[in-house]
Order: structure tokens, then sequence, then C-alpha cells
């Protein structure tokens, strides 16, 4: 990658450089690429699968979702991918419930003081963001699947600005968010027109929450074509 100038983002990573013309060195590019696996790809993949999940224990909202996907076209384009409503809150309500990132370290850069608790200037703060997604003084019924609680007539994630926070807050929300959303609704667009899924109704699927969350048994589900 350093011999050959490519398209593929590790090139750009080898060849980038800053005002001063100084290039990243190997310890740098690979730095990015290890960030760029872990913050891109797993927590997109993780996703994915408990949509998967979700969808396959609450069989209804498959088969809305996938009523929805049946009436736009095969290739959707970027409008039409906001037409997908059923999935945005597919998505969010799965997010809420299971976060891919689970908490969000951040450092005081001023003494503060937080619901009564003084933070003085320097301290790590974890923000536990599960627990925020879980706060019943927020979200009717918390611990339930229920994606029409993202739709505008109850619109419950706007009741607290980090009231729904999978990609963080503030300055430092994840940039990904959007594409994110994007990549995730295209591949479930296809899964459901050509699919249909299940799994046993008492089938609860056991996490590994040891970095981002992954099925320990791999998610084993009947799939069938449609």
């Amino acid at each position: 990658a350093r011999e050959q100038q490519g398209s593929d983002l590790l090139s750009m990573l080898c060849h980038a450089t800053d005002e001063d013309g100084a290039r990243f060195d190997d310890r740098d590019v690979v730095n990015h690429m290890i960030f760029l696996l872990a913050a891109a790809h797993d927590t997109t993949t993780g996703t994915l699968t408990n949509m998967v999940y979700n969808l396959a224990k609450h069989p209804d909202w498959q088969k809305r979702a996938r009523v929805r996907s049946l009436e736009m076209p095969h290739e959707l384009g970027y409008d039409e991918l906001a037409e997908l409503t059923e999935l945005e809150w597919i998505l969010k309500e799965t997010t809420r419930l299971c976060t891919p990132i689970q908490i969000e370290p951040r450092v005081a850069v001023a003494d503060t003081e937080v619901c009564g608790y003084f933070i003085p200037e320097g301290s790590v703060v974890v923000v536990p963001t599960l627990v925020n997604h879980q706060r019943p003084e927020i979200w009717s019924h918390p611990e339930e699947f229920d994606p029409e609680r993202f739709g505008d007539e109850r619109a419950e994630h706007k009741r607290h600005r980090m009231a729904w926070a999978p990609f963080g807050g503030g300055p430092h929300k994840c940039i990904g968010q959007h594409f994110a959303g994007l990549e995730i609704k295209m591949v479930l667009h296809q899964l459901l027109r050509s699919f249909e899924w299940e799994v046993p109704q008492d089938y609860i699927m056991p996490l590994d929450m040891s970095a981002t969350p992954v099925p320990k048994d791999s998610l084993p589900v009947t799939l069938r074509r449609r």
C-alpha cells in the first residue's frame, strides 16, 4: 500500500499527509485500521444480528417491515431508503434495547456538577448508555420491544436529548451514524424481500458482552427462501 496509490482506505491512510507534508507512520496506520474494523464493522454487524433476532422473535414486525419492502424497488436510492419507516423504527428500538457500545467514557474538561455530584476537572466519567435506554420515566415499558415508540405520535426518544444515544451525543457523536443506518436498512431490505426466518418462541439469544454484543451461539435461525 505504501508503494502504490490505490483508492481503498488503507492506501489512502498510507499516503495521507498533514499540512507539513508528514505521513502516518506504520503504527498510526495500523491503529486507524483497527479502529475502523471495530467501530464501523463490529457495531454494524452486531446491530444487524440483533435486528434479525428481534424480527424472528416478533414475526408481526417482520411481516410489517416486509410489506413495506415489497412495495419498494429491489434497488433503493438514498431518498427511497428514508421511506423504510418500519425498518427505521426497528433499527432504533434494537439499538435502544442492546446498544452496540455499552458505555461512553469521557473526561471532564472543567469542574462541574451532575445530578448533585461534583465532578472535578480531569475526572474520567463513564456514561452508561444502556441504563439511560431503560429509564421508565422516559420509556414506556422499557423492557418491551416496541418500535412504534419512535413514531411521530409518541416520539419517546425526544423526551430528553440523551434519551436515545447509541451513537453518543454532543460534539463527539459518531460520524458514521447515518451511513450505518443506510447500510443496515439496505441489507435488511434485501433479506426481507428474499427470505423469512424464525426462532423458537422460547429461545433467548445469549450475548457475549466482552466487547460489542455478539451471540454466543451464532444465533441459530430457521431460514426459508420466499
